[in-house]
């Protein structure tokens, strides 16, 4: 009759897999710190039917007993597993990017602005505005402004500029209206300003798409024909010329110091609104310079009669319809027979207005937007980065 008592070579072979079952265990807890489980087994073994089942304790306690070994099986974690440092728990998560600075070096003219969060205003995160320069070694950026900038570079930084930080040339005037300095050549590393060709562009306002309530635009009721306000007037402008020619042959309703009869802003804009056109003449004329003359009459309703830059330029900004140019007419009195003309015509006026179906005018932050830009800008470009000759560059 055959023996049911296991051979002794049998016996050998299940202590040895029932040690190595242990040591596989203690080697994967031991180099898995971050798994948190309770009361779990984590050995199995097949059974007569071939079904994958826990190993009991009480089998591998069993087993073990002959060679006078012992084996815990379930192990119970109650807390968090810590690092070689008691005091911490690991954590796998990533570090969180540490806020990029920008300090605001010069107010410009002399006027600050809100320095609130970036975030709110232009979804841009992890920036933090300062104008404090205590904190010019830690910051990333220099904002300054170019109007403001000493000619002699009395008033800009004396410590010298860290290896990583960025200098930030910001200008909103046109050249006409900004002096160059060659003291400001190598000077900075990034540019900017209104011009489609800074590092960071940002215009004087832009069109964006119109939401479902907006594209049902109705046109604001108008009682006068043609407005203008304007109080830095010289004769040697081009819109000062035109102007002069214009009024001969149609009604300007005419404000401003210039015309001794200054306005504030609340009055400006209902005086915008209440006119079919408006006199959207740039103080100089210059690639890329269309500023709030521009947007604001098309944010509250008003076409825009423009002197500036050529039509094409202004069609990269804004849709061809949206607007009528001085250049599009041989002369002011033909100009002024295309506008008596629009109101008599109620249709051919509304077609000025196709495009608020689409899209609404929206004017700049003037210096927020451009310092949360700014700072986003240099939160995502960390490399070199250098301007050599800003000279050339705005004025050449």
């Amino acid at each position: 009759m055959m023996s049911t008592t296991p051979s002794k070579t049998t016996r050998s072979v299940i202590i040895a897999l029932i040690l190595l079952a242990c040591f596989i265990f203690y080697f994967f807890y031991i180099t898995q710190p971050d798994l948190k489980y309770s009361t779990m087994n984590f050995f199995k073994c097949p059974d007569a039917q071939g079904q994958i089942n826990n190993i009991s304790t009480k089998t591998c306690l069993s087993v073990l007993k002959m060679q006078n070994l012992t084996c815990t099986m379930n192990i119970t974690v109650d807390k968090p597993l810590m690092t070689t440092s008691a005091s911490k728990p690991l954590t796998t998560a990533k570090e969180e990017e540490p806020e990029t600075i920008l300090l605001i070096w010069m107010w410009p003219f002399g006027v600050g602005f809100s320095l609130g969060p970036c975030s709110s205003a232009f979804n841009i995160h992890g920036c933090r505005l300062t104008d404090d320069r205590n904190l010019f070694n830690q910051a990333h950026g220099v904002m300054f402004h170019h109007r403001d900038i000493s000619r002699d570079l009395s008033n800009m930084p004396k410590l010298p500029r860290p290896a990583f930080q960025k200098w930030v040339w910001w200008n909103m005037e046109s050249p006409s209206n900004s002096d160059s300095n060659p003291l400001l050549k190598d000077l900075f590393n990034l540019t900017s300003s209104y011009r489609r060709d800074s590092d960071i562009p940002v215009p004087y306002g832009l069109l964006l798409e119109a939401t479902e309530k907006e594209k049902n635009y109705t046109i604001p009721k108008k009682d006068k024909l043609v407005c203008w306000v304007v109080s830095n007037y010289s004769p040697n402008y081009k819109r000062s010329q035109y102007f002069t020619e214009l009024v001969k042959y149609i009604d300007v309703d005419a404000h401003g110091r210039h015309f001794n009869k200054p306005i504030n802003n609340d009055d400006y804009l209902n005086l915008m609104i209440s006119c079919k056109f408006y006199l959207s003449f740039e103080n100089s004329i210059h690639r890329d310079y269309m500023t709030e003359k521009l947007f604001t009459p098309l944010a509250f309703g008003t076409v825009p009669v423009v002197i500036g830059p050529p039509r094409e330029n202004y069609e990269q900004f804004i849709p061809s319809e949206a607007f009528i140019h001085v250049d599009d007419f041989p002369s002011p009195k033909e100009l002024a027979d295309h506008l008596k003309l629009m109101d008599q015509n109620e249709d051919l006026y509304k077609q000025y207005f196709t495009w608020r179906k689409h899209f609404v005018s929206k004017g700049a932050s003037f210096g927020l937007e451009n310092a949360c830009r700014i700072c986003d800008h240099i939160k995502r470009n960390k490399h070199y980065r250098v301007f050599k000759d800003i000279n050339s560059w705005y004025w050449g």
